[in-house]
């Protein structure tokens, strides 16, 4: 049961088809040690499909595939993968090598297989990487940030801050686009979200705002606490839940209206994010969301965890076959169309 899982998950990530909450199950299958065997074949099998026996024999793809997992060789480092000194970064590099493997023999077999009579090690250099303090995001994704703060952003916009300054004396970040913020109260480090020459800043609270390039103003709508909108001269307002500031980009003229902030963030019932939350309440959000009914063959299940985030209107079945696999349970449809979760649950 395991071992399918685990083939299916890794077929589905070569695919780029996981969802978050499927790599971090990989991940920790992967973590186990119990499927090197098959993560090593996996490499081998695709490396001979690519590129054929006529340009790279059985010594040489040997060779490469020790590249890849960080084999000893000879004199070099030895970096096993044992389940205690795996990384996260480090398991990922191995399955992105299979993964990409492929894209990197279409640009040119002569970088990497050339035929020849015998095996020359390869110079391998150290690139120079210049120090980047910023951290970017772009996409529709649940953030977490330093201080406990979430951030969900909308397609087609972006988020960035400085990791280095970000919780010294301010939170922080700029944004294009749009993003519903939940923000961690913290009265002596104000969170400051930079859109254009607007700020909107705020102690700790939850709102939107909106600066899509499709529209010519900048809108920001409270639906927890207080907010205030302004620029680096003047404050503009504060607003509270329901309460809308629309900013011209250009001109900087704004005004401020009553709103159903319900109505501004609906965009985000699209979404379906469990973060961090025990089943009884993801099983409400589900059940919300689909309209329809689940229920348990045992209680403990209830006191499962999961985090997840599911942001491309994905059915149920996806949704619960995740769930499933990342709680180890079994799902089913009664005649009645009730869903029925099957496990041992959680402690």
């Amino acid at each position: 049961m395991q071992e399918k899982i685990f083939e299916e998950l890794f077929e589905n990530y070569l695919q780029k088809k996981l969802s978050e909450v499927e790599e971090q199950k990989l991940m920790e299958l992967i973590r186990n040690g119990e499927y090197d065997d098959f993560i090593k074949e996996k490499i081998h099998v695709m490396l001979k499909e690519k590129t054929g026996s006529e340009v790279m024999g059985n010594e040489e793809s040997a060779y490469i595939l020790r590249c890849i997992l960080s084999e000893p060789n000879n004199n070099r480092e030895v970096i096993r993968l044992e389940p205690e000194k795996r990384t996260r970064k480090k398991v990922l590099r191995v399955i992105f090598a299979a993964a990409s493997i492929i894209a990197l023999i279409a640009i040119g077999n002569s970088l990497f297989f050339k035929p020849k009579t015998s095996i020359t090690t390869p110079v391998m250099e150290q690139p120079v990487i210049a120090e980047n303090t910023s951290v970017d995001f772009s996409g529709k994704q649940l953030i977490h940030l330093p201080d406990g703060s979430t951030v969900l952003l909308n397609d087609n916009s972006s988020l960035k801050y400085e990791q280095n300054s970000f919780n010294n004396k301010t939170r922080e970040v700029t944004l294009t686009g749009e993003a519903f913020f939940d923000i961690k109260r913290n009265e002596t480090k104000p969170f400051i979200v930079h859109t254009g020459k607007v700020q909107t800043k705020v102690l700790g609270t939850a709102f939107n705002i909106n600066t899509h390039n499709s529209s010519n103003n900048i809108e920001v709508t409270v639906t927890r606490g207080k907010v205030q909108v302004g620029d680096a001269q003047k404050i503009y307002g504060i607003i509270t839940p329901n309460q809308q500031i629309k900013v011209n980009k250009n001109t900087l003229s704004f005004e401020q209206n009553k709103i159903s902030a319900s109505i501004v963030t609906e965009w985000k019932s699209n979404y379906l994010i469990l973060d961090d939350i025990n089943m009884e309440e993801a099983i409400a959000l589900i059940s919300q969301k689909y309209k329809v009914q689940i229920s348990l063959t045992n209680e403990k299940i209830k006191n499962c965890r999961i985090t997840a985030s599911f942001l491309n209107d994905e059915d149920l079945d996806h949704v619960l076959k995740v769930i499933s696999s990342v709680i180890e349970t079994e799902y089913r449809y009664n005649k009645a169309g009730t869903i029925i979760l099957d496990g041992k649950g959680c402690e």
